[in-house]
């Protein structure tokens, strides 16, 4: 009698922890993490400094793939479409994904990924050419208006469009939007004074101001630390506010246990002092958000981003 006691109370003992187990299983085998843009630039290094911590927070490998072209669709399609396990995760800069699937005919949209975790906050700038005599807002707006489509303005994604098209319809004027393939062919079109102004992050400000162009201001909701220098849109009476946000997605459906698991190694590697020094030295202003608040702020951000998409659908589709 007291063997088969022992046998029945040791079968759900047993149950119990086959589950725990199963539920530590997660992850068995290395991780990728896909990047949609080449490697050097912004998402490419937000990425590689996550998977590093990452990596060491998991105890397995995190290779980061690039999967660059169409501005991003490419590799944002295949984290889209990937296996929701987690071993296949993404990291682009939103609204990247928002502004191509209202943009394009792409095969993912909103509901195509599980926001994990957003890493930065970088506001879009307005910068002028070296020697440039529309290094201040009010010179832009005084020549734009005499002039009508005059002012070109480089930009080399549809954020960057984006930017230019709020930008120019806050202050009034018509200006002529040109597309770089990269942000290396748009900043040698401004530095080379190829173009009147260029639309891009503020990731570029040093290498444009180490080469005398200057930044008209940023859309930011308050100055940088890093660039205190600098003003905002709105501090000079222009209600503008547009950056990109590095984001870690995985495709939707990812289990719940897994998804658990990685969200709780990101809240525990969002405080490590060395990681967010990397994130400093590669001037990327740190600003961490959770689960549940990138997924609030990607809410808030679409229906902003909505109605001023729409409003300019020819532009991006004439791209």
């Amino acid at each position: 009698m007291k063997m088969k006691l022992a046998v029945l109370f040791s079968a759900p003992f047993l149950m119990a922890a086959s589950g725990t187990a199963l539920a530590q299983e997660y992850p068995t085998k290395n991780i990728q993490i896909i990047v949609p843009y080449s490697a050097g630039g912004g998402g490419d290094t937000v990425a590689r400094i996550i998977a590093d911590r990452l990596s060491d927070e998991l105890g397995r490998q995190i290779n980061v793939v690039n999967r660059e072209g169409a501005g991003g669709e490419i590799g944002i399609a295949e984290i889209a479409r990937s296996q929701a396990d987690g071993y296949t995760l993404g990291v682009f800069g939103y609204p990247d994904n928002f502004v191509l699937e209202n943009t394009r005919d792409t095969s993912f949209d909103s509901d195509s990924f599980e926001y994990l975790a957003a890493f930065d906050d970088m506001p879009m700038g307005i910068f002028s050419s070296p020697g440039s005599d529309l290094d201040t807002l009010d010179a832009v707006r005084s020549y734009g208006e005499e002039n009508p489509g005059a002012i070109v303005i480089g930009e080399s994604g549809a954020l960057g469009l984006l930017n230019i098209l709020a930008f120019s319809e806050e202050l009034g004027i018509d200006t002529t939007p040109i597309r770089y393939s990269g942000g290396g062919e748009l900043m040698n079109a401004l530095l080379g004074n190829h173009i009147d102004l260029a639309s891009t992050s503020s990731m570029s400000h040093d290498p444009i101001t180490d080469a005398g162009g200057t930044p008209i201001g940023f859309a930011a909701a308050e100055r940088m630390e890093m660039f205190p220098d600098v003003p905002t849109f709105k501090e000079q009476g222009v209600d503008l506010e547009m950056g990109v946000s590095r984001v870690m997605v995985a495709p939707a459906g990812l289990p719940d246990d897994v998804r658990d698991i990685l969200t709780a190694a990101l809240d525990e590697i969002s405080t490590n002092e060395a990681m967010i020094e990397n994130f400093r030295s590669a001037s990327i202003p740190y600003r961490y958000l959770n689960a549940d608040e990138a997924s609030d702020m990607v809410e808030r951000s679409n229906s902003v981003l909505s109605p001023v998409i729409e409003e300019n659908l020819e532009q991006f589709n004439g791209d």
